[in-house]
């Protein structure tokens, strides 16, 4: 028995071991093929790191009052580290991205002791929309892996009935993550929610007692008041949320398209998903298994915020859930494996797997241009016979130091030499200047009516993936 056991584990360590390096290589695979979203540069203006805590806490509160602090404070404190550079600063988000696998695998195995690990590592490490979420300058891969650790630690302390010095460290772990969990995301408080009533529910269905869960998440709420207070009340003052309503298309497939990759890939994963739980409800709502948890939060995940939608202002996008990924993934592996029927066992692993990694090979491998083409603009401007003046057009300030700021660190604007002005500069020692305009932040409006050169002649115009260049002489 202790061979078998050794030589099981040796072939988890291995496993684990490959999917780490597996899911690395696809996390970093073109990293740098797309240049930053808006909210990206925002990140990394506000993580500047030569500027002082107070300034970023500033910047923080003016651009989204605090949302994504935590986070920016993580990223400034790398920058000072090591270097001020967007494209690595995506290392954190890679790395959280890469961990995650991993550690998804080894939930798994908590929850039950068979192979559905080794397809939940493989359908994680090759999910594009987890790949893509952990090459952007954003916290949602953070989200997600501090997501994980919170489960597995929750587990860890629901599962030992005795107080130990063991059962003490895993509160404190549980107490940690999940603190950071909240103030890195509002949203991780679904997940909290989702633990407190699977306590509660086992507390009146079985009369366990839980005092130290329960008061591990009382230190979580107090912790988190402590210091998120202002930026949680600042977020809570907002009037006019820029998400819409869900519409009648979201009850029929439950962001599963974009989690998946495609209406085809969601309508699969949504239907398994759906079927397994139908025909294994009597496992998988037993109040004291493991696996009621996942129910939980895969149904307060959009409860919740659609709940609120109602009664306040729709808040409900899919990168917020992202952690929602972790029980449909979970519970899909382990219902397969678990599936008694060997011949639909078989057609479903086959279509699940086949699907899923095609969809992937397509989405890693042909991968197509959706953010602002910066680089290729600024290396348009260098190839052409003019003046490397440019001014970036924006409706506000912030907007404008913001896209600048960015741009000046670009690769081609790093390597080579550029001049660049800004609304509030003195034009009239030049004679001719490239109008760069980011056409979502300006709402698709490249004019320059508002601009003092705005009587000059418009020379030239070109288009990029989201971007228009104008050249504009005297």
């Amino acid at each position: 028995m202790d061979i078998q056991d050794n030589q099981l584990s040796k072939k988890k360590i291995f496993f684990f071991l490959f999917i780490f390096i597996f899911a690395i290589f696809l996390r970093i695979y073109n990293y740098n093929f797309e240049d930053l979203w808006y909210d990206e540069q925002a990140s990394f203006w506000v993580a500047q790191p030569n500027i002082s805590s107070n300034e970023t806490l500033e910047r923080s509160t003016e651009l989204d009052r605090g949302s994504s602090l935590i986070f920016n404070l993580i990223l400034k404190k790398f920058f000072e580290i090591f270097y001020y550079d967007p494209n690595l600063g995506k290392a954190i988000p890679i790395l959280c991205g890469s961990l995650s696998i991993p550690l998804l695998c080894y939930l798994t195995l908590l929850i039950k002791k068979n192979n559905s690990y080794i397809l939940v590592g493989a359908l994680t490490s090759t999910n594009f929309y987890l790949i893509s979420y952990s090459q952007e300058l954003r916290p949602y891969s953070l989200l997600f892996l501090i997501s994980i650790l919170s489960i597995i630690f929750f587990y860890k302390i629901f599962e030992d009935k005795n107080l130990s010095l063991k059962k003490y460290i895993n509160s404190l772990m549980y107490i940690i993550f999940s603190t950071l969990g909240a103030s890195v995301h509002t949203f991780f408080f679904i997940i909290i929610f989702s633990q407190f009533i699977f306590l509660l529910l086992n507390y009146f269905f079985y009369k366990r007692k839980y005092l130290l869960n329960f008061f591990c998440m009382f230190i979580i709420l107090f912790l988190y008041l402590t210091f998120m207070f202002e930026q949680l009340m600042l977020q809570m003052s907002i009037g006019d949320f820029w998400i819409q309503q869900v519409n009648f298309d979201f009850f029929i497939n439950y962001f599963f398209s974009r989690y998946f990759g495609s209406k085809i890939m969601g309508a699969i994963y949504l239907f398994t998903l759906v079927y397994f739980i139908l025909i294994d409800k009597k496992k998988l709502f037993r109040v004291n298994d493991k696996l009621f948890l996942l129910i939980l939060i895969l149904f307060f995940s959009y409860f919740l915020p659609l709940f609120y939608s109602v009664f306040q202002k729709p808040i409900l996008i899919d990168r917020y859930i992202i952690f929602v990924l972790i029980p449909i993934f979970i519970l899909i592996s382990i219902s397969i494996v678990d599936f008694t029927e060997n011949k639909k066992k078989k057609i479903i692993f086959f279509i699940i797997i086949l699907t899923s990694f095609i969809n992937s090979y397509i989405e890693i491998f042909n991968r197509e241009i959706s953010k602002p083409e910066f680089n290729k603009s600024f290396k348009y401007i260098l190839s052409s016979n003019t003046n490397h003046n440019i001014l970036i057009k924006t409706k506000n300030n912030i907007d404008e130091k913001i896209t600048v700021n960015y741009s000046k660190y670009t690769d081609v604007t790093q390597n080579d030499y550029l001049n660049f002005y800004t609304s509030n500069s003195n034009f009239s020692k030049i004679n001719e200047i490239w109008v760069v305009c980011y056409k979502p932040i300006n709402g698709f409006d490249c004019s320059i009516s508002s601009y003092l050169f705005s009587n000059w002649t418009e020379e030239a115009s070109i288009d990029f993936k989201l971007m228009n260049l104008t050249l504009y002489k005297k």
